[in-house]
């Protein structure tokens, strides 16, 4: 096994919310990259990629899962997160960075991503309008019926 992941506990505003890495994925990171334990020789051998500000931990991840390293998951919390970190606050840098990943190692993922840059507009005009103790109601809600 080269890397082993699990669920993580995001922090907002004091409230913990469970959320449960997903299965691999060809497109996306499946889990927090505080969630991961890697091999460190994978680690050494396979430098980050500076150019990516925000998810170079996400094209290292992708790199090494299109190299056939073999992931594992358990169904643990093994990471408490605090969702007020750069990606969180930088969603729309977040997302194109992620598309550049993602079409490096799958030039049709754009088609797959579209959704997800129409969700993460609607998300923002959302929470510039609502309270942000109503944005974390309304995640803690979702994440429990994820």
């Amino acid at each position: 096994m080269d890397a082993i992941y699990g669920d993580t506990s995001f922090i907002n505003e004091g409230k913990y919310l469970r959320i449960p890495a997903k299965k691999k994925s060809k497109y996306i990171m499946p889990f927090c990259h505080q969630s991961v334990f890697v091999k460190t020789e994978l680690l050494k051998q396979h430098h980050f990629d500076t150019s990516f500000k925000i998810c170079a931990d996400n094209d290292f991840f992708m790199k090494i899962h299109h190299q056939g390293h073999q992931f594992y998951k358990v169904d643990e919390i093994v990471a408490i997160y605090d969702m007020c970190g750069a990606s969180a606050k930088s969603p729309f840098r977040g997302f194109f960075e992620n598309l550049r990943i993602a079409q490096k190692y799958n030039k049709f993922s754009f088609i797959f991503c579209m959704p997800k840059l129409f969700s993460l507009g609607l998300k923002y005009i959302i929470k510039s309008i609502i309270p942000n103790s109503m944005v974390v109601k309304i995640k803690a809600r979702f994440y429990e019926k994820s």
